[in-house]
């Protein structure tokens, strides 16, 4: 009979056509542990990166507040600069710009100092003849009194300057992340074609012929 003749045909083809050859599911399970180990080292790169930025950001500070603090006891306890009147005031408003750009805590700084400058220093005026920093009236009992005050405001300033910068110009690590979208996009692709491969319809060749015995029957 023709029906039984097709059968046993499909039959046959099920029995040597259908099962994935052990090669290739072994070339998936590599291509899957390559993913999983490039997932593995971008995220250990991410990590360095991170905490690079942070020990910069920690030395920034750092040294920032260090070079502060020491320009601050400079004029709180000496009287620096050229003897000429336009060479201190240009020192003064050169002494400005270093302590940063923020007015109020420009300001903040300048007042600490004020606060602790010694007697006999004399004051101080800007280029266009504004007084800075003012005559000395303390001695150094108070000026080691203000110390941890002057050390706060430093820190205070230094610390919003850094989280300004962090906030205008932030490290972009977006290049990580789009590297492990599309990795995972990758692994689920290739988990799925492994799944489908998983799936093997041979037939026994015992049950083929059975099955074929069974047909011939119909005869």
């Amino acid at each position: 009979m023709k029906t039984a003749h097709t059968v046993l045909v499909a039959l046959s083809i099920l029995c040597i056509g259908c099962t994935t050859p052990p090669e290739v599911k072994q070339a998936l399970i590599a291509k899957d542990q390559a993913y999983a180990e490039n997932a593995r080292l971008m995220d250990m790169h991410r990590q360095l990166l991170e905490t690079i930025d942070q020990r910069y950001a920690y030395w920034y500070q750092y040294t920032k507040q260090l070079a502060l603090l020491n320009l601050a006891l400079k004029w709180a306890t000496t009287d620096p600069g050229p003897a000429d009147e336009a060479g201190r005031g240009a020192l003064v408003s050169a002494t400005i710009k270093e302590f940063g750009t923020d007015s109020d805590m420009r300001s903040a700084l300048i007042h600490a100092i004020n606060s602790m400058r010694l007697k006999d220093l004399p004051e101080r005026k800007d280029k266009q003849g504004t007084i800075v920093f003012e005559k000395g009236r303390g001695d150094m009992n108070s000026l080691i009194r203000e110390i941890p005050t002057l050390i706060n405001v430093i820190h205070t300033q230094v610390e919003a300057e850094r989280k300004t910068e962090e906030n205008t110009r932030p490290t972009d690590y977006s290049g990580f992340d789009d590297y492990q979208t599309n990795l995972a996009a990758l692994r689920r692709l290739n988990g799925m074609i492994k799944r489908y491969l998983d799936i093997d319809v041979t037939i026994d060749k015992a049950d083929i012929r059975q099955l074929s015995e069974s047909v011939k029957a119909l005869r």
